[in-house]
Parts: C-alpha cells; structure tokens; sequence
C-alpha cells in the first residue's frame, strides 16, 4: 500500500469512523512504515489535544454503536437470504401449498374417427364434471398445451345449463383469459374439434 494512500485513510483512522477492514490495512502499514506511523502520532496528538474530553466521552458510545448496527445488518441479511431460501422450498416441494398458491388442474381428450364431432361434449378436469373457482390465487386461464392434436372449441355453462361464455377456440400453445367468471361457481366446461387426436386442456 502506497503512502499517499494511507495517507487519506489516516484522518478517517484517527476518528475512528472507517471499516474493520480499513482499519486492519492501516495498522498493518505503520508497523513497517516509520514515516507513516510519525504522521499518525502527530494527528493522534493533535486530535486528543483540540477536541475537549467531554466531546471524546460523548463518542465513545457512537463507535460502540456503530459497531454493534454493522453487525445487525449482517446478522439481518442472511435471516433473510434464509428464510426466502426456506419459503422458496416450501412452496415449491410442498403439493398442498404450491395447490393452494399456484392451483391448476388438467383434461386429457381423446378423439377418434368414431366421436360426432358436430356434437359438445363434456370436459372433465381431473375426472370433475365441473370446475370451481374456489381460490384467489386461479388465474382463469385455460390453455391448449403444446403438443395437443390441433385446435379445439370450448364453451362454458353455469350449474343451470346457461351458456355463460360462447364458443372460443384455443390453438396448442396458447391460453385464454376467462375473467368474467366468478370465484366460488361451478362451471362446466365443453368442447368440440374436428381433428382425431389427443388434446391436454390445462385449467389455471
């Protein structure tokens, strides 16, 4: 470390307000720098000898202070890299939380050349004749997975058998937004498609 360095770092030494680190690099320059430690006797001297005693008493419980908030702050920092670490986990490896927080339910079809494709059957999501939106946390997005058959219609009706949104039609790979739906109703699904083939209808 340079002289003209150590320099600088002197008058933040002598009034006690630099890092542990700072501190360290200093002490440990003066050791081997007889010019360096003179020039800090002589600041020490000046500091001790202008600033009054009871201005001297009164910082003594600052450094302490100081000391003692750096160390809260660290002390802070990593409680909460844990818990966000541990919160992470748990939501993520815990089925019943992550279907409370990120619910989602699924619909496999399966259409064939015999199916009356001109006819709206029922869609079951986890073998359910109906879905209830029974949480905040649904987005009420229905998405056509990727790698479904082809594009499929659905409709949804209410418990009375009312058409509540008309057909809609979901290419794979893409998601509709069903907002007007509302929580804690029951709502039956239907679809139709003119394609053979296999869909995967994912309800969020």
């Amino acid at each position: 470390m340079k002289c003209n360095v150590v320099k600088d770092l002197l008058p933040l030494y002598v009034d006690g307000i630099c890092s542990e680190d700072t501190i360290e690099i200093v002490e440990e320059h003066v050791r081997d720098c007889d010019k360096c430690k003179a020039h800090l006797m002589m600041m020490q001297t000046d500091y001790v000898e202008t600033i009054p005693e009871e201005v001297r008493d009164a910082v003594k419980p600052f450094k302490k202070i100081n000391k003692k908030r750096r160390i809260q702050v660290v002390v802070a920092i990593v409680l909460t890299f844990l818990l966000t670490v541990i919160g992470a986990i748990v939501l993520h490896d815990t089925g019943a939380l992550n279907h409370i927080f990120f619910p989602m339910v699924s619909a496999h079809v399966a259409v064939d050349s015999e199916d009356n494709k001109e006819q709206w059957k029922s869609l079951y999501f986890e073998d359910q004749k109906s879905l209830k939106y029974d949480s905040v946390f649904w987005r009420k997005e229905i998405t056509n997975a990727a790698g479904s058959a082809d594009e499929i219609l659905l409709r949804v009706k209410d418990k009375e058998g009312n058409i509540v949104i008309d057909e809609f039609k979901i290419v794979p790979g893409t998601s509709v937004k069903l907002e007007t739906l509302n929580n804690k109703e029951e709502y039956y699904f239907e679809y139709k498609t003119k394609i053979d083939g296999r869909f995967l209808i994912n309800a969020t």
